[in-house]
C-alpha cells in the first residue's frame, strides 16, 4: 500500500508551486515535520518561513513531512509504512535531522504518533547513532519546552531564521570530524550549549517538591542558565514570507506576509505579546521587496502579524501594495486603529470579510484583561464597517477570563445584537445586510503572560456559557462558531505542565488518542495544571527559559487585573528594526 501513498504526495507535489526538491548528494538531510495535516501546515506562514531558509543553505536539502490525513492513518497502521517526505518520498528515518515546527500544544501527541509511524523512537534515551536527531521549533517549543523535554534532543528557543541553519550546520562539521557516531553525538550535544536559542534538555536536572510542584533546575556540563532566546535583531534582513503555493491550505492562492514580529498591547491573556518582545516592525521598503516574492504565484497577499493594524503606516503601505497591483486581506483588524483608508484599501483587494475582537463584552472585563477598548470606540468601528458595505463580519469572543461574571456573558449577547441592529440600520437595502458570525474560545491560561498564574475554568461552565451564546444569538440570526471547552481543558494541562506530563503523552500515545483512558490511568492529577490558582511564589516549569520578558513585572500585571494594586493607563509602542 506504500505506492499509494508515495503518488498522493506526488500529485499534491504538482499541485504546488514553488516547492524546492534537491539533489541529496554531499547535504544534510532535514526533514521539516508540522505536527498536523497538511491543510494545516501549509497554512502555517512559520513553517514555510523555515523551509524556504533552511533551503538557501546549499549545503542542506530540507523536505516536508506532516502527520498522515486521516484516510491514510488507517493505510499507516495496517501495513507498516513510515511517513514519508513529500519531496521525494523518502522515509524519515532516512534523515539526518527531524525538525518538528509546533504551534499548538494539541499537537504534542500528533508529533509522537510521527515518530512512532516512522520508526523512530520516541524517548530522546531510546534513540541511538543510527538514529535522525530530533528537534522542535515553533512558539510551544520557547514558551514551555517541559512537557517534550523526555522526547527532544534539543529545542529552538526564540526566532529560527539564524539559530537553524546553525545548529544544523554545526552538527554538518561535528559529524565530518568525529568518525565515531556516538562520540559524535556527545560532541555535538556539548557544542550546541553555546548556541544561544538552543536548549538541550538533557543537560538539565529537574527536582519537585512534595506538592509536586518544581524545586530545582541544575545545570550540567556547562549548560547556561537562563536559557535565552534567540531574536533577530535586524527584522528587514529576513522575509517572513510563504515561497508555496498550494490551494489546498485554509488560504487558498493567497501568499502570507508577515509586516512585523510581536505585539506592544499587552493584553494579559495574550502569551504572543509577551514572548516576541520587543516589538519590530519592519520597513515598508522590506516589506514591498518581499511582496514581490509572494507575488510571483499570484496577486493576492494575506498580511499577517499579531496586531496588524497597528502598523504604524499602514495605510501608506496598502496604497503601496496596491499600486503594485496586490490585493490585499488582514486576518483580523484592531477597533481602536481602524481607519477609513484601511477599509476601502481592504473592500478594493476583494475583502468581503471584515473581523474585529472585543474579546469581551463589557468594558469592565476588557479593562481587567488589559483590551484598550472602550464601548465608544468599539461602536465607532463597528459603524465604520456596517457603513462599508463589507459582505461578511465576525466578531471574536473569549469566555471563562478571570473575573467574568454572568453580566460580561449577558454584554457578548448584547453587543453582538448591537452590531447586527447598527448594521441594519446602515444598510436599508435588504440585499446588502451582512452575515454576521460570533466566534467564542476558552480561555488557556498560558505560560509568560499576567494571568500564568489564574486557575482555568471548569469545562462544565465554559459548555453551558456557550449553549447560552448560541441560543440567545441564533434567535436573531447571528451565527455562532466555537471551540470544544474539553480540548481546550488539554490544551490548559499541557501549555503548563512539567516533564511529568510526558507521561500522560505516553499513555495517550498507547491508548490511540484515548485521551479520557489516559487520564484516568495517569498517577497525576490534570487540574493540578489546568485548574489551580498558582501562588505568586510558585516556581513555573519554565523559570529557567529566559524570553526577554520579566516575571516581576508580570506579578505586577496579575495584580492589577485581580485589583490589589491600581490599574493604570494602557500604553504601548513599538519599534523598528
Amino acid at each position: 500500500m506504500n505506492w499509494q501513498l508515495k503518488e498522493k504526495a506526488r500529485k499534491r507535489l504538482a499541485g504546488e508551486t514553488g516547492a524546492i526538491v534537491k539533489d541529496w548528494g554531499g547535504r544534510l538531510s532535514v526533514a521539516l515535520v508540522f505536527p498536523n495535516t497538511y491543510y494545516v501546515g501549509m497554512s502555517n506562514l512559520g513553517f514555510q518561513t523555515i523551509y524556504g531558509v533552511l533551503n538557501r543553505r546549499s549545503d542542506i536539502v530540507c523536505e516536508r513531512a506532516f502527520l498522515p490525513d486521516p484516510d491514510d492513518l488507517a493505510i499507516h497502521e495496517r501495513s507498516g509504512a513510515p511517513v514519508l517526505s513529500l519531496e521525494t518520498q523518502r522515509p524519515l528515518r532516512e534523515f539526518d535531522c527531524v525538525a518538528f515546527s509546533t504551534t499548538y500544544e494539541n499537537d504534542y501527541l500528533h508529533l509522537l504518533r510521527i515518530l512512532e509511524l516512522s520508526g523512530i523512537p520516541v524517548k530522546t534515551s531510546d534513540r541511538g547513532p543510527s538514529d535522525p536527531l530530533v528537534s522542535m521549533g515553533g512558539v510551544c517549543a520557547w514558551s514551555n519546552p517541559e512537557p517534550l523535554a523526555d522526547f527532544m534532543d534539543w529545542f529552538f528557543l526564540g526566532e529560527g531564521e539564524e539559530s537553524g541553519p546553525e545548529a544544523f550546520a554545526l552538527w554538518r562539521q561535528v559529524s565530518e570530524a568525529e568518525r565515531d557516531p556516538a562520540a559524535a553525538r556527545t560532541e555535538f550535544f556539548r557544542a550546541l550549549l553555546t548556541v544561544e536559542g538552543i536548549y538541550v534538555p538533557h543537560s538539565y536536572d529537574v527536582s519537585y517538591r512534595g506538592d509536586g510542584t518544581v524545586a530545582n533546575v541544575v545545570p550540567r556540563d556547562g549548560a547556561p542558565l537562563p536559557v535565552r532566546k534567540r531574536r533577530l535583531l535586524k527584522t528587514d534582513e529576513h522575509d517572513t514570507v510563504s515561497v508555496i503555493r498550494t490551494q489546498d491550505t485554509e488560504f487558498g492562492s493567497m501568499g502570507l506576509l508577515e509586516v512585523g514580529k510581536g505585539c506592544g498591547r499587552g493584553c494579559r491573556f495574550c502569551m504572543e505579546g509577551e514572548i516576541y518582545r520587543p516589538v519590530r516592525h519592519r520597513h515598508i521598503p522590506a516589506i514591498l521587496r518581499a511582496a514581490e516574492i509572494a507575488m510571483r504565484h499570484g496577486p493576492r497577499i494575506g498580511l499577517v502579524g499579531a496586531c496588524v493594524s497597528d502598523y504604524p503606516w499602514i495605510d501608506d503601505l496598502v496604497v503601496a501594495l496596491r499600486a503594485k497591483g496586490a490585493d490585499i486581506s488582514l486576518s483580523s483588524v484592531r477597533a481602536d486603529s481602524l481607519s477609513p483608508g484601511l477599509v476601502q484599501g481592504l473592500l478594493d483587494s476583494g475583502t468581503q470579510t471584515l473581523t474585529i475582537a472585543p474579546e469581551a463584552g463589557t468594558e469592565r472585563l476588557r479593562t481587567v484583561i488589559h483590551k484598550s477598548l472602550s464601548d465608544q470606540r468599539l461602536l465607532q468601528a463597528i459603524d465604520l464597517i456596517a457603513a462599508s458595505g463589507v459582505r461578511r463580519v465576525k466578531l471574536y469572543f473569549m469566555i471563562g477570563q478571570p473575573t467574568e461574571a454572568a453580566e460580561d456573558i449577558d454584554g457578548i449577547i448584547d453587543l453582538a445584537k448591537t452590531t447586527r441592529h447598527r448594521i441594519l440600520k446602515a444598510r436599508r437595502d435588504p440585499a446588502s445586510l451582512a452575515e454576521l458570525t460570533a466566534g467564542v474560545s476558552s480561555f488557556v491560561p498560558k505560560p509568560w503572560t499576567a494571568f500564568q498564574w489564574c486557575a482555568m475554568a471548569d469545562v462544565k461552565a465554559l459548555d453551558g456559557k456557550i449553549r447560552t451564546l448560541t441560543r440567545e444569538l441564533r434567535k436573531v440570526g447571528i451565527h455562532v462558531t466555537h471551540d470544544v471547552p474539553k480540548w481546550a481543558y488539554l490544551q490548559g494541562v499541557l501549555a503548563r505542565g512539567d516533564r511529568h506530563v510526558g507521561g500522560l503523552l505516553l499513555l495517550a500515545l498507547a491508548y490511540k488518542g484515548d485521551w479520557k483512558r489516559a487520564f484516568r490511568e495517569w498517577p497525576r492529577n490534570p487540574d493540578f495544571y489546568a485548574c489551580r490558582e498558582r501562588p505568586l511564589s510558585e516556581r513555573f516549569p519554565w523559570d529557567h527559559v529566559d524570553v526577554g520578558t520579566k516575571r516581576e513585572r508580570l506579578e505586577t500585571e496579575y495584580q492589577r487585573a485581580m485589583g490589589l494594586v491600581p490599574e493604570r493607563a494602557i500604553q504601548w509602542k513599538a519599534a523598528l528594526a
